[in-house]
């Protein structure tokens, strides 16, 4: 497979690629420990940028911690977060260190920090702002020296117009803010990520392909709702089930070659709303209560859309 030239920033393919300025911007505090808030869709690479960060900083040697509060119970956030001494509930018998204690001198990443509960968010706002935080069931506070990032798909200004995120959490959080544009106002760099991602596919599998000029059309006209990670997997797929050395059109997900609604034709208001309450539900990971927050309606009425629209 013949790819691009590496770029000098990961993932930027042209010129006048929207990226460059959130990598200089981020180059910025490189040699600092400013609380960086990275925002973008889901599968923009939020993740992937908090890791460039971290090790093109001093301390790209020390700890990198990320903590998923998408995926953490409720229950279990605090312990996660800051560890807790023996005896500090039933069944805390012995003492655990929280992931706060691990990122020490290194970088600690709040992925969907809007997922985080608003009474959690109280003793995170502690954390962002004075570097310092106690362990369960403890009375001495714990000095945090480390970078702080927080990813978010949901935009926290609106999550704090929703009434979901706090507005002073948020002041700290938005010191230096950088937004990750969706692959869809991309278009131009689409083909050259693709390769780059095949590249690495190539390595996986032991696999070598070529993505056959004729894709160029497909991949410029799609929206990829999913991002490059839509991206990376659907060209996963085309070279586990593609036989020749070729990635052609046909290899590629049906549903790329088939412009998306909003694409082809305007929708209806029915077609709007439930899009938006698909996406809203995929990104709070299935919770009816934060979704409905979101949504600007009670969860009562969020059942009664997902029967309306058949999302049960």
């Amino acid at each position: 497979m013949s790819s691009s030239a590496a770029p000098h920033y990961p993932f930027v393919f042209a010129a006048d690629s929207p990226m460059i300025a959130v990598y200089r911007t981020l180059e910025r505090v490189l040699e600092n420990t400013t609380t960086v808030l990275i925002e973008g869709e889901s599968g923009t690479g939020k993740d992937a940028l908090a890791q460039w960060l971290h090790f093109q900083s001093p301390w790209r040697d020390n700890p990198y911690i990320k903590i998923d509060f998408a995926s953490l119970p409720d229950d279990l956030v605090e312990s996660e977060l800051f560890g807790y001494e023996r005896g500090a509930f039933t069944g805390a018998v012995n003492s655990k260190v929280g992931k706060l204690d691990l990122a020490q001198n290194g970088t600690v990443v709040f992925d969907e920090i809007v997922n985080v509960d608003l009474n959690v968010q109280a003793k995170l706002l502690n954390v962002v702002e004075a570097k310092q935080y106690y362990r369960l069931g403890g009375t001495r506070p714990i000095e945090l020296d480390c970078r702080i990032v927080a990813l978010s798909s949901i935009s926290l200004s609106r999550a704090v117009e929703r009434q979901i995120f706090r507005q002073d959490l948020f002041f700290r959080l938005n010191l230096i803010t950088v937004r990750i544009p969706p692959l869809r106002d991309r278009k131009s760099e689409v083909l050259g990520i693709a390769e780059y991602l095949m590249g690495q596919l190539e390595k996986k599998y032991r696999k070598a392909m070529h993505i056959h000029p004729d894709c160029k059309a497909v991949l410029e006209t799609y929206d990829f709702p999913g991002n490059v990670r839509e991206l990376r997997n659907g060209f996963e797929r085309a070279l586990l089930l593609s036989a020749g050395r070729d990635i052609t059109p046909e290899a590629l997900p049906s549903s790329w070659q088939t412009p998306r609604l909003s694409s082809s034709k305007m929708m209806s208001l029915d077609d709007v709303e439930k899009e938006y309450i698909v996406e809203v539900l995929r990104q709070t990971r299935g919770k009816k209560v934060k979704a409905a927050k979101i949504l600007g309606i009670s969860r009562k009425t969020l059942l009664e859309k997902r029967k309306k629209y058949g999302l049960d």
